[in-house]
């Protein structure tokens, strides 16, 4: 992995080459120019456990405003999954009322845990969200197992989570947008994929080449996904209207009466939130992110809500529990008897639904690439930006290419499930961090402050959300997750802990950063 991990001795513009050349001996005889030897030279950190230093050099811009941040929170969060399977919590409830309940219920717990995220993303204001977080919050307490723990995160969120989730969105939107344009017979694997794979070399060359370019077409995907749900909703008070609304009445008749149901339910619901945390990937690119952090969060989540509980009253206007439970996808079911021959444009509109969720998951998975870098935990090729473009694009290919390699067998959600437990295992973590700062940073200025009982109260939903589905549906796949993710201490001990260099890592490190025209990105908070 990385072959350092120390923090950055600033090197400041009066300083001689000579200087550096007598810090970093080791470049002096670099082939590269004398600000790309000062470049290089700056990567190494003599503290692997203390907190990046603030710079004012090469560094992402603060690009996003209020606006941006509200639809990168809602574009992260709204996939395909509200038009295509939003049926696993009324599988558990068994009731429309219920459900209904459980949906808003799951909303105001993620409101919770994001506005936790936010109490902390103001005190520790970094790219990476869960990477800066755990080591520097529970770091504040002991710093080896802040550092520990966070690299396990970084493994994982950088080697598995993002970029299998960007294969299946990928495959989504391909599934879902041939099936719009070719007839009802359905488009042949192959093709599929070869979309799917089209799709992420497309969002890696947006991304890669303008930082502005990629926000803006995130919100162009928000506006079709908000512009998608709306048809849905308005057509459903519609219809309301109507009197159509048998399905919503005696709304609580057959309700669930076993716990395990009604704590699956949660789990379920809180799912179809995931990506309530994503703008924290990109606290450092945010315009007053002391202001436009918590306030985005507090407009994009109870906008989600909203959209979430209407479509799926809407929904109940055509189709009754039986119905559908048994639909595939629940939005195509709804359109064929709301919208007659005018159904076609749905997978379309879904198609872009998920290809919008894939740009934003890579856009963030690319930050987490380059904060784990800073911190050592990968190559440092992965701490660098386009020296004139201002993007990442080092941790946009990495992620992107993983992706691809996701892309091509065939069992990508199996996957996904066996590793989904870990992601609340990791905001756990999170959510701990924040109780840790609680104490250790008392005299952080806080804009906003979540009161201790409530912490705690997310952490204990936390861990129950790890337990769930261990419980829930117990299966070797889990084990093998968990290995998996510990897998990444044989990395750990040799190349974070012990700082061991391996000659073909520096030479690699050195000849991308000159080739591609890269240099270390630096903190500026």
């Amino acid at each position: 992995m990385s072959q350092n991990n120390r923090v950055t001795p600033i090197v400041s513009p009066s300083s001689s080459l000579a200087d550096t050349d007598s810090i970093h001996h080791r470049h002096a005889h670099s082939p590269t120019t004398e600000h790309r030897r000062v470049s290089i030279a700056s990567i190494t950190h003599p503290d692997p456990l203390g907190p990046i230093t603030p710079t004012d050099d090469v560094t992402l811009k603060r690009h996003l405003g209020l606006f941006s941040g509200v639809c990168f929170i809602i574009g992260t969060i709204i996939g395909s999954g509200i038009f295509v399977s939003p049926k696993g919590v009324l599988r558990e409830t068994q009731s429309v009322g219920l459900c209904l309940i459980i949906w808003m219920a799951c909303g105001l717990v993620s409101l919770l845990g994001a506005l936790c995220y936010a109490e902390i993303g103001t005190i520790i204001p970094r790219n990476g969200a869960e990477v800066a977080y755990i080591k520097e919050g529970i770091g504040s307490v002991h710093a080896r197992t802040g550092d520990v723990l966070a690299y396990l995160f970084s493994w994982t969120i950088t080697f598995v989570m993002k970029p299998s989730s960007i294969a299946v969105l990928s495959l989504t939107f391909s599934q879902y947008f041939l099936s719009g344009v070719m007839d009802d017979c359905g488009p042949p694997e192959e093709l599929v994929k070869m979309l799917a794979i089209f799709a992420i070399l497309m969002l890696i060359n947006i991304n890669s080449i303008s930082v502005s370019a990629a926000n803006r077409l995130n919100i162009i995907f928000v506006i079709c996904k908000v512009s998608t749900v709306a048809i849905v909703i308005i057509a459903g008070l519609v219809r309301i209207g109507q009197g159509h609304t048998q399905n919503l009445q005696n709304g609580f008749v057959g309700t669930t009466n076993k716990p395990l149901g009604v704590a699956l339910a949660f789990y379920s619901g809180l799912w179809a939130y995931d990506g309530w945390n994503s703008l924290n990937s990109v606290t450092e690119e945010l315009k007053n992110p002391k202001r436009n952090l918590w306030l985005s969060i507090v407009l994009a989540l109870p906008s989600v809500m909203i959209l979430y509980l209407l479509t799926n009253i809407s929904y109940f206007t055509v189709m009754n529990k039986a119905a559908l439970l048994s639909s595939n996808a629940v939005a195509v079911t709804w359109g064929e008897a709301v919208l007659g021959p005018a159904v076609r444009i749905l997978p379309i509109l879904i198609s872009i639904s998920a290809l919008g969720s894939a740009n934003g998951s890579l856009f963030g998975a690319a930050r987490y690439c380059m904060v784990s870098a800073q911190y050592g935990y990968l190559p440092e090729v992965f701490a660098c930006i386009h020296a004139r473009r201002l993007t990442p694009v080092s941790g946009v290919v990495l992620q992107g290419t993983i992706a691809i390699a996701f892309c091509l067998p065939s069992n990508v959600d199996g996957l996904i499930d066996f590793f989904s437990f870990a992601a609340w295992m990791f905001y756990a973590l999170t959510f701990t961090a924040t109780l840790c700062c609680k104490f250790t940073k008392k005299s952080a200025d806080r804009v906003i402050s979540v009161p201790i009982p409530l912490l705690v109260i997310i952490i204990l939903i936390s861990i129950y959300l790890v337990i769930a589905p261990l419980i829930s549906s117990p299966s070797i796949g889990f084990l093998v997750a968990g290995i998996l993710i510990l897998f990444g201490l044989v990395f750990y001990y040799p190349f974070v802990y012990r700082k061991i260099e391996l000659q073909f890592i520096k030479k690699t490190n050195n000849f991308l950063i000159t080739f591609f025209g890269l240099q270390r990105a630096q903190v500026k908070i």
